[in-house]
C-alpha cells in the first residue's frame, strides 16, 4: 500500500495567503487524479489561530510541537518574519531537521530556516525584497534569485505564486511528469514546463522597455550595487558609447543612467535597513556608498529621512 505524504504548513503571523494556497492547491489536484498521495494540516508555534497578512484569521490543527513526525514541514511567513525568529522557533525547526523531516519555506519562510542553521551549504531563495538581507545575514547559505529551489530535503519558494511552480515540479519528481503536467493544466498554469524565470519580474517588464542596450545596462548595474561601476563601464556592458547611453536612458526612463543607478542602490539600502541585521554604515557600504555622510545625504534626499531614522522606525515596529 502506498504511503501518504504527510505535510504540515507552519503558519507565522502575517503570512502570505496567496503563497500558502499556491503551495496547497497542487496537492489537492494531485490527489484528485492520483488518489490520496498527500495529506496536510495547519499548525502554529503555540497552537493558536493565525491571522494572515490580508487580515483573514486561519484556524490550525494544533501546535507544531505536538504534530509528531510529518514528512515535510513548510514554514509560511511574509511581513514581520523577524518576530518569529525566537529561540522557541529555532528549537522546533532544529528538532524537526534533526529528525530527518523535510523542510520548506515560502516568501520569507526560508529566512526562518536559515536562522535555525537549516539551509547551510544549500541553495535557497526567498522573496526578492529580502534576498539581499538573506545573503548578508546568512553567508553559509547559497542564496539565489530563482523562483524556487529544491535542494535535497529543502524546498524554498520566493513568494506570491512561485510555490505553485515549486510544488508542481516536486509532484513531478515524486510521482512523474504526466501527473505534474495534468496538475498544471487543471490549474491553468501555462508557465509550467517553460522557463520559470527568477524571483523578481524581469527588468523588461518592470521598466516597460524593450531597448536591449538599456536592459543590458540595468543588468550590469544590478550586478554591481556594491562595487559601483563608472558610466564608461556601464556603457561598455550595454554595447554603446556613454553619450548614446545617456540619450537612451533619458528617452526610455526620463533620467540619466547614473541617476537611475543611484536609485537602484538606494532601493537596495532601504531593503537592507528594513530586513537585514547590518549596521547603518554597513548597509551603506553594501549599497556602494564610500562614506556614511554620503549615504545619509543621498538616502534622506530620496526617502525624506536619514537611514538611522529608518532603522529606528523598523526597530520600533518589530
Amino acid at each position: 500500500m502506498r504511503a501518504v505524504f504527510d505535510i504540515v504548513f507552519l503558519l507565522v503571523p502575517r503570512f502570505s495567503m496567496i503563497a500558502l494556497y499556491s503551495a496547497l492547491e497542487p496537492l489537492r489536484v494531485a490527489n484528485r487524479f492520483g488518489g490520496e498521495l498527500f495529506r496536510w494540516r495547519f499548525c502554529s508555534l503555540d497552537g493558536e489561530a493565525i491571522t494572515a497578512s490580508n487580515g483573514i484569521p486561519v484556524s490550525v490543527d494544533g501546535a507544531i510541537g505536538s504534530a509528531g513526525r510529518p514528512n515535510l514541514v513548510i514554514v509560511c511567513s511574509s511581513y514581520e518574519h523577524e518576530r518569529a525568529m525566537t529561540p522557541a522557533m529555532r528549537s522546533v525547526l532544529r528538532r524537526l531537521g534533526g529528525a530527518g523531516v523535510w523542510l520548506g519555506g515560502l516568501d520569507t519562510g526560508p529566512i526562518l530556516l536559515a536562522d535555525a542553521g537549516l539551509l547551510d551549504r544549500r541553495r535557497a531563495t526567498c522573496h526578492w525584497e529580502t534576498l539581499g538581507a538573506m545573503r548578508e545575514d546568512y553567508p553559509r547559505v547559497e542564496v539565489t534569485d530563482a523562483l524556487y529551489e529544491i535542494d535535497g530535503a529543502r524546498l524554498t519558494a520566493s513568494g506570491g505564486t512561485a510555490p505553485l511552480d515549486m510544488m508542481i515540479d516536486w509532484i513531478g519528481v515524486l510521482h512523474g511528469q504526466p501527473l505534474a503536467m495534468r496538475v498544471a493544466d487543471t490549474l491553468v498554469h501555462a508557465r509550467y514546463g517553460g522557463d520559470p524565470g527568477g524571483a523578481r519580474i524581469s527588468a523588461r517588464t518592470r521598466f516597460g522597455t524593450d531597448d536591449a542596450h538599456v536592459l543590458a545596462a540595468i543588468s550590469a548595474m544590478e550586478e554591481h550595487l556594491e562595487d559601483v561601476l563608472r558610466l564608461e563601464d556601464v556603457a561598455v556592458a550595454a554595447g554603446v558609447s556613454p553619450r548614446q547611453l545617456e540619450r537612451r536612458f533619458r528617452r526610455v526612463l526620463g533620467m540619466g543612467p547614473m541617476r537611475f543607478y543611484l536609485g537602484l542602490r538606494l532601493e537596495r539600502a532601504e531593503r537592507l535597513l528594513t530586513y537585514s541585521r547590518l549596521s547603518v554604515r554597513d548597509a551603506g557600504v553594501a549599497s556602494g556608498f564610500s562614506s556614511l555622510a554620503q549615504f545619509s545625504r543621498a538616502y534622506k534626499a530620496r526617502y525624506g529621512l536619514a537611514p538611522s531614522q529608518h532603522r529606528r522606525q523598523v526597530s520600533r515596529q518589530a
